[in-house]
């Protein structure tokens, strides 16, 4: 049987993140050599190498690829034991944490504040992120819950669907694409366009749509904030294509049109997602349940 602590897996595993042991010593607050240290004994254990150098790129062994999913599945279980136990004791988990992509802003603080007004007992701490970042966290245990569109294919997860997320194409109102009706889609590639950045589902769906469509845009800037790529293009920079939650108050405003482009919006959904088995605890669940009934209410008024 193998004699593998908790401490030396959560190296392990900040290890196989980063490939880069320096990086992983700065996240579990240990030297570097501790870390190269331990993850020898990890291997003397498990009788064959979990990294390999290629130059100077680290990257995991077929066997240290292997040992990575059971280490997660591993520390998973373990902290959902830990949380069973303190409800158990009669403790409630007062902390639980949400990961959300930046479009979610727009419509999940005003569902957490409504469940903060009902338990106010728990603590929630909110993650704003990518959704390749919002993956990784929830892969790794660091986020209990991700609100995202695009439906991760690479970590096993439950996902519940909330309703439709639209997306569009948006304008200055004095851009001349803001005259017409029933736009081409390949007419878009004459214009300046503005991105959100690569790991986005934004930039997924968008993608998704140029290479439906055998698009090639001419894209100037690429940016990771929805408030700094509705001002550009108020600035008059470029077109851009968004989440339609993220433009209510500005088409409200006056400050951006939506542009009749042919085959869209493009409706997605939104999803609460979990890591599969879903966590057991208690409180997860109830925020999850509370999610799904309350979230299209709220979002439907901002598309209204």
């Amino acid at each position: 049987m193998l004699n593998i602590s908790s401490r030396q897996l959560r190296i392990f595993v900040s290890a196989a993140k980063h490939l880069n042991f320096t990086r992983a010593a700065e996240e579990v607050h240990i030297s570097p050599p501790a870390i190269s240290m331990q993850i020898k004994e990890i291997e003397l254990q498990v009788d064959a190498p979990l990294f390999i150098k290629e130059g100077r790129k680290l990257k995991l062994s077929s066997a240290g690829e292997y040992f990575l999913n059971h280490a997660r599945h591993i520390l998973q279980t373990l902290n959902e034991s830990e949380k069973v136990i303190k409800q158990l004791k009669g403790n409630r988990v007062e902390i639980i944490k949400v990961g959300i992509i930046s479009t979610a802003q727009y419509f999940l603080p005003q569902v957490l504040k409504q469940f903060r007004e009902r338990h106010s007992e728990y603590k929630i701490i909110l993650e704003i992120r990518n959704r390749e970042q919002l993956v990784n966290l929830l892969r790794d245990g660091d986020i209990d819950i991700a609100i995202m569109g695009l439906v991760p294919k690479e970590i096993d997860t439950k996902v519940y669907t909330i309703t439709n997320h639209p997306h569009v194409f948006i304008a200055n109102l004095n851009h001349p694409l803001t005259k017409l009706r029933k736009i081409q889609p390949e007419v878009l590639k004459d214009f300046d366009f503005i991105s959100r950045e690569k790991g986005s589902g934004t930039r997924a769906h968008m993608e998704t749509f140029i290479n439906d469509h055998d698009i090639q845009p001419n894209i100037i800037m690429e940016m990771s904030s929805n408030e700094s790529i509705k001002q550009a293009v108020i600035a008059e920079l470029g077109i851009s294509f968004v989440s339609q939650h993220t433009i209510s108050n500005e088409l409200k405003n006056g400050q951006l049109k939506v542009l009749d482009v042919i085959d869209t919006p493009i409706n997605r959904k939104w999803h609460v997602v979990t890591l599969n088995p879903m966590s057991i605890n208690r409180s997860v669940d109830l925020l999850k349940d509370f999610i799904l009934n309350q979230s299209e209410i709220i979002i439907s008024k901002l598309l209204s």
